[in-house]
């Protein structure tokens, strides 16, 4: 086997051990979630993927869209006080793309 071939097959493998572990994890009765340190939860509607490791945590949910949206339209905001006023056009075009984006996280 090529080496391609033999990284393809270690990432398909790795990829199908992490989702396993996944799955397993989130299955788990809370009451041991509660005693672990390492918990995974999921909720496909409204979407919701949080992973807690002890002082850590991971939260992927439907708000993903609400902070994209305001962090882009602060970043926005920022570099548009600093641009000469003819580049107006390209800041209300990637504007208006931005708060689309809102629409298209939530179900």
């Amino acid at each position: 086997m090529n080496r391609k071939a033999v990284i393809t097959v270690v990432i398909f493998c790795g990829i199908i051990i992490l989702s396993g572990f996944t799955i397993i994890t989130v299955g788990l009765p809370k009451f041991i979630k509660d005693k672990s340190d390492f918990k995974i939860n999921y909720t496909p509607s409204p979407f919701d993927f949080s992973v807690d490791m002890g002082n850590y945590s991971l939260s992927l949910n439907n708000k993903i869209g609400d902070n994209f949206k305001n962090g882009s339209q602060k970043i926005v905001n920022v570099i548009g006080g600093k641009i000469y006023s003819g580049t107006s056009y390209i800041i209300d075009t990637t504007q208006g793309a931005f708060q689309n984006i809102e629409n298209r996280f939530k179900k």
